[in-house]
């Protein structure tokens, strides 16, 4: 059994993707969407009444030496920001998070995020079912993560444990064998059994498949070639007992009922330790990781109070 295992990637930066209309290139297209838009539309000034001055504003006290950025009541620390950036370069390699520009983009992107955050925490979104079981769920995914990781800490294999492994279930790592097969495919068991006595007679079953068979190979002799997938699970179990040149019993299949003929078999070729060595300990430190997990759960059903109503559960 072939393992295939991806490793977790940190969670990375998420921002919410704001839209502004800025920066129309000439006044040339105001026009063209005053049409759709009239409220774009220059106004001619009613008066010459002179715009009111800004209203002046409280003073407000400067911010702490390591604080980047103030939204109202959140602030985010260098620290923080760099942070950020570093789980951003994990989701996407190629962003270059030195760049004066990238840096001044992601940073107005999180105080796009926190003035609609703020903006949802007053109107009272915060406090909606479905939100506040959401954060529960997050916040019991994240725990559940952080234990398990703790729990597994410092499991590693050792390459002869791998190669232990290897030796002993060596035909696990075999690559799919090809099997040459011809069919026959018939309505009813009856036909299915009457043709497979004039098979046990000595009937040619190439001839046989071409005359009687109602499948699309018939024209070919039942030939379906070599294939490396089976189409099917009870044609899977009607060769598994035949060896070359072999006939199986007549079985239910999705077309109808099938008689098969095994003409040949390669078997599959046995990968190298060298080129699995890596997926196998991959493999076995799961494994262990699994193992070692729910070895921990058991000592703690033993000093918790656990019940289950299963009536309940049949409902």
């Amino acid at each position: 059994m072939r393992y295939s295992f991806k490793s977790l990637r940190k969670q990375g930066f998420c921002a919410v993707v704001l839209l502004f209309l800025v920066g129309l290139s000439g006044c040339d297209k105001i026009p063209f969407l005053s049409k759709f838009f009239p409220s774009l539309e220059k106004s001619e000034p009613t008066s010459a009444k002179p715009p009111e001055a800004p209203k002046p504003q409280a003073a407000q006290q400067p911010p702490a030496a390591n604080v980047l950025a103030k939204v109202n009541n959140w602030t985010l620390t260098l620290e923080e920001f760099k942070d950020k950036l570093n789980s951003l370069k994990e989701a996407l390699p190629e962003y270059d998070i030195n760049d004066f520009d990238s840096k001044k983009l992601v940073l107005e992107e999180l105080m796009r995020q926190q003035l609609l955050i703020q903006d949802a925490e007053k109107s009272g979104l915060a406090q909606k079912k479905d939100i506040t079981e959401a954060v529960e769920e997050f916040r019991k995914t994240l725990l559940v993560r952080e234990i398990a990781a703790k729990i597994t800490a410092g499991i590693e294999v050792a390459d002869q444990e791998a190669q232990d492994y290897y030796d002993q279930n060596k035909n696990s790592f075999a690559a799919p064998g090809e099997w040459h097969i011809r069919e026959i495919v018939v309505p009813t068991q009856e036909e299915a059994t009457e043709i497979l006595i004039e098979l046990l007679k000595g009937a040619d079953f190439a001839a046989t498949a071409q005359a009687r068979s109602k499948s699309e190979s018939a024209s070919k002799g039942g030939d379906l070639g070599f294939v490396k997938e089976l189409p099917f699970s009870q044609m899977e179990v009607a060769l598994s007992t035949l060896d070359a040149g072999g006939i199986s019993s007549a079985f239910k299949g999705p077309d109808g009922f099938y008689i098969v003929k095994l003409e040949d078999k390669k078997e599959g070729e046995v990968q190298s330790f060298d080129a699995l060595k890596e997926e196998i300990k991959a493999g076995l430190t799961l494994m262990k990781q699994q193992q070692k997990i729910l070895a921990y759960i058991d000592e703690l059903k033993q000093k918790s109070t656990v019940q289950v109503n299963e009536e309940l559960l049949k409902q």
